[in-house]
Order: structure tokens, then C-alpha cells, then sequence
């Protein structure tokens, strides 16, 4: 019932984001806004599981094909396409979800979410993936760290491997999305308690699996 009335917002709908709505919608959620700007390319394919090649060919844009996508899965959940880049000019709309689910590419957009949710008091659920690894965290504002609890600044340009880089295996992202999917089921569920209590590190080519606490 809880799952039923809630609302998700999640940011990005590529490949955490496409897995993340997937499971969402598919538990349950009663209703789940998708903000994405870009258009289903081929490349995408590899690691963005609800699309196929004739969403690529219709030329769509990524949140109005996987709203169409999971209609046609659950169609009891509300299900809003918003073709868009959140910055601060549009952000104030994160202030009436239950949960805010993070499924961008770069800091300088989880940064604004992340200053966003903390004003708002609103929950959200970090999550990064690049190579073979990844990083996901809950974050209950006034109760939990934050993102600039572990990061204060912006990574300096060209610091850190990007996917662009360093490429980026389908089945960490796998992983990665399915993670923060169920951090956002804690949350909207009720179960605050069963959050992971930190950053939690995962390796799949490494199988590394850690959790790091944040002050």
C-alpha cells in the first residue's frame, strides 16, 4: 500500500536510470516521474535495457520511450515523461517526491539534486558506475551523510575515468541500478531502518563488495 501511493522522481534514464525505472514500476510505485533531455542512440543499447533499436529509429527521446515502455508493464503506476535538464532554474519540481533517484552521467547535475533534496528535505539515492565498478548512496537529509558530506567539491575536469573513458560493463550497471532501485523501495516502503549505512562499493570483474562509512 505504502509502494502504491508513492512517488518517485528519478533523474536520467540511460543506463541506471533505465533499469531503475524498470524495477520501480514493476514493484509497484504508484507514481514515477522520468526527467531525461536525451534521444535513444544505438550505442545506448548495450546497457540501457528497456530501449531496442526501433526506439532508436523513431528517433524518441529516452523518457517519453520508456514511459510507453512501462505502461505496457504495470499499467496501474502513473508513469510522467518530462524531456529535460535539471538544473536550479527547474529543480524546486524534486520538492514533491517521496524519493529522488539519481541515474545521471556527472557531478555537476548531483551536485544541484543533492543541495536540492537537502533543502527540501527530501530523500534521494546516489548512484555511479563506471568500468567494472560502482557506488551507491542513500542519503536522508538531516539524518545521513550527503553527497558533499564525501565529496565538498566538483572532481577537477579529467580527474576521474568517465564512461566516455574508460568504457563501462552492462552487468555492473546491472548491479549498480538494481541497488539503488531497492534503497528507493526501503525508503518509500517505510523501512528507514534497513538503509545500507554508508557508501556502498561494489567491483563485479574484481567481486569486491564494501561499505564505507561516511561522517
Amino acid at each position: 500500500r505504502r509502494l502504491g501511493a508513492a512517488r518517485a522522481t528519478l533523474i536520467g534514464c540511460g543506463a541506471l536510470g533505465s533499469t531503475i525505472a524498470n524495477l520501480l514500476v514493476r514493484a509497484g510505485v504508484g507514481r514515477l516521474r522520468i526527467v531525461d533531455r536525451d534521444f535513444v542512440e544505438l550505442d545506448n543499447l548495450q546497457r540501457q535495457v528497456l530501449f531496442d533499436e526501433e526506439d532508436v529509429k523513431a528517433a524518441l527521446p529516452k523518457a517519453v520511450a520508456a514511459a510507453a515502455k512501462l505502461r505496457r508493464v504495470n499499467s496501474s503506476v502513473v508513469v510522467e515523461p518530462v524531456v529535460a535538464d535539471v538544473t536550479w532554474a527547474n529543480v524546486e519540481a524534486l520538492s514533491d517526491a517521496d524519493c529522488v533517484l539519481d541515474g545521471t552521467d556527472n557531478f555537476e547535475t548531483r551536485f544541484v539534486l543533492n543541495d536540492a533534496c537537502v533543502k527540501f528535505g527530501r530523500p534521494w539515492v546516489y548512484g555511479g558506475c563506471v568500468g567494472s565498478y560502482g557506488m551507491v548512496l542513500p542519503v536522508l537529509p538531516g539524518e545521513t551523510a550527503c553527497l558533499r558530506c564525501w565529496l565538498p567539491d566538483l572532481p577537477q575536469p579529467g580527474s576521474s575515468p568517465t564512461c566516455d573513458t574508460a568504457g563501462v560493463l552492462n552487468t555492473a550497471v546491472g548491479i549498480v541500478a538494481t541497488l539503488q532501485a531497492n534503497e528507493a523501495i526501503k525508503i518509500l516502503a517505510g523501512k528507514r531502518d534497513a538503509l545500507a549505512p554508508g557508501l556502498t562499493i561494489v567491483d563485479v570483474w574484481a567481486n569486491s563488495w564494501q561499505t564505507m562509512k561516511i561522517p
